[in-house]
C-alpha cells in the first residue's frame, strides 16, 4: 500500500486470502510465533484476568487493519512518494523483540543510533509482555491486524469447528475452557476462534470436532436412496 508507484500487492494479498480460506485463524493458533510467545508468558504463575468483559476491545484490531495497514500507507506519503508501514513502524512489538534488540546487543553502532522510535516501540513491547502475563493473548485479541484479517475469513474457511447438536448435552464445558471467549455451541466458527481445539478436548460426549470442507447443513444435503 505504500509503494511509490501505488501498485497493489496482489501476490501478497492473494497468499493471505488463500491461507484464510484454507485455515482461517488456525494460523493464529498454531503458526504465529508471537502468539506462541504470549501463550508462554500467560503460563507464568500469578493472577490471571478474564477478557470476557472486554470484548469491545476486540474491534480495535479491525481499525488497526483498516487505517494503519491500508489507509495511512496509501494516502500519507513522504518526499519520495512512498508511504510508511505505519503498523510495523509504530505499533508492532515483534520487530523490536526479534530484530532491534538482538541487533543492538550485537552491534555498538546500532545501539548508538537508537532513538525515540525505539524507546516507544520498546515501551509497547513491555506493555504487551505485562498484559500477556495477566490476560490470554491480548495482542491477538485486541491489536493484531493479521488476526483481524483472518478473523474475517473464519466463517468461510474450509477448516472449522463442528458441533453435533444431537450429541450436545449443553453442559457448557466447551465455552468455559475457551480462552478466546467464544460461545462454542452457538458460534463454533466465531471470528475469535483460533482453532486451538481445547473445546474438543473438554467435551464429555464428543459432540465437537474439527471439520474440513464446505459445511453444508443437513437439511440442504440431497436425500439418500433410503430416504427417498
Amino acid at each position: 500500500m505504500g509503494s511509490s508507484k501505488f501498485n497493489f500487492s496482489y501476490y501478497v494479498t492473494g497468499t493471505l486470502i488463500l491461507l484464510g480460506v484454507l485455515l482461517g485463524r488456525f494460523v493464529c493458533g498454531f503458526l504465529c510465533p508471537f502468539g506462541w510467545l504470549q501463550e508462554l508468558l500467560h503460563r507464568i504463575p500469578g493472577k490471571k484476568l478474564s477478557t470476557k468483559r472486554l470484548k469491545a476491545l476486540t474491534y480495535i484490531k479491525y481499525f488497526v487493519l483498516l487505517f494503519a495497514v491500508v489507509v495511512l500507507p496509501a494516502l500519507v506519503a513522504n518526499d519520495l512518494g512512498m508511504g510508511d508501514p505505519f503498523f510495523c513502524k509504530y505499533v508492532c512489538p515483534q520487530g523490536v523483540l526479534e530484530g532491534a534488540i538482538p541487533l543492538a546487543i550485537a552491534n555498538a553502532g546500532i545501539r548508538s543510533a537508537l532513538g525515540q522510535l525505539f524507546t516507544w516501540k520498546l515501551a509497547v513491547l513491555i506493555a504487551v509482555v505485562l498484559l500477556s502475563v495477566l490476560f490470554y493473548r491480548p495482542f491477538c485479541k485486541w491489536i493484531c491486524p493479521l488476526g483481524a484479517f483472518y478473523a474475517l475469513m473464519n466463517k468461510v474457511s474450509l477448516l472449522g469447528i463442528r458441533v453435533d447438536a444431537c450429541k450436545c448435552v449443553s453442559c457448557g464445558k466447551c465455552s468455559k475452557v475457551c480462552q478466546m471467549d467464544v460461545d462454542v455451541v452457538r458460534a463454533p466458527n466465531h471470528a475469535e476462534c483460533i482453532r486451538c481445539g481445547k473445546c474438543i478436548g473438554a467435551c464429555p460426549v464428543d459432540a465437537i470436532s474439527y471439520r474440513y470442507g464446505l459445511d453444508v447443513p443437513a437439511e440442504k444435503l440431497p436425500l439418500t436412496a433410503d430416504k427417498k
